[in-house]
């Protein structure tokens, strides 16, 4: 039985030493367990190890713990940047898979992290909180590199703020990135959502600055994605037919 157990170790220790990942299941447990204080502190060493601290995975785990502490107040003493680091850490997860797998396989939950900072978003745009935008869409950006409503919704931030060479570049990049989209069909509802607000928004900045021809161009670009969208629609009317 010894012999059997020594030789069972050494299969471990070889599985170790040939660089394989570990499976994780002490972070499932602690998830599936709701004990996210451990959670967070057990893949917040994974993070320092140097066999583990490039597997997205373990940055996952931490933005998921942080994410759920975020909703509860009986965390909020000893956790008070629970939120931020959710972000942060989701966006380090997907700055490390490679291959797109985590994030394909965990797509719901970055979905669920990025309406909450779209949400964050939406609050601000309606009391034209334009200095703390600028943060939020960052946080929107670590999520989703990619997203176009985000550079355009910097462009609006930055221009309404007086920061020409700011808004200028942000503008640059938003019309870079528009320029690659040839379907949305794959995009998700809060993807929209981002890019009618960026849109919208960056919109109404050229019309209050007398540049309406500029707010019907970037509008026409838009419309294919969004003729059954009430809000981009009774926009578009009022300004474009």
């Amino acid at each position: 039985m010894k012999k059997l157990f020594l030789i069972i170790f050494a299969g471990a220790l070889t599985f170790n030493v040939n660089g394989q990942p570990p499976m994780y299941d002490d972070l499932l447990i602690y998830f599936a367990d709701g004990d996210y204080q451990k959670l967070v502190s057990k893949a917040e060493k994974y993070m320092s190890d140097s066999d583990t601290k490039s597997d997205p995975l373990v940055y996952l785990y931490a933005s998921k713990g942080n994410f759920e502490m975020s909703k509860d107040q009986k965390y909020e003493e000893d956790f008070p940047k629970a939120y931020n680091d959710a972000i942060k850490n989701a966006g380090k997860a997907l700055k490390n898979d490679k291959d797109g797998s985590v994030f394909d396989e965990h797509k719901k939950y970055f979905t669920e992290l990025k309406e909450a900072v779209v949400e964050e978003l939406r609050n601000m745009v309606d009391v034209g909180d334009y200095s703390r935008m600028r943060g939020t869409i960052i946080k929107v950006q670590r999520l989703d590199p990619t997203d176009v409503g985000s550079q355009y919704l910097m462009a609006a931030a930055k221009y309404n703020l007086k920061d020409k060479s700011g808004g200028k570049e942000a503008l640059k990049e938003a019309e870079a990135a528009l320029a690659e989209v040839t379907s949305v069909e794959d995009w998700r509802e809060v993807d929209l959502l981002m890019l009618r607000m960026g849109v919208l928004e960056y919109s109404k900045y050229l019309i209050d600055a007398r540049q309406p021809d500029g707010a019907k161009t970037l509008l026409g670009k838009v419309k294919q994605w969004f003729e059954e969208d009430e809000i981009f629609m009774e926009f578009y009317n009022e300004y474009v037919n």
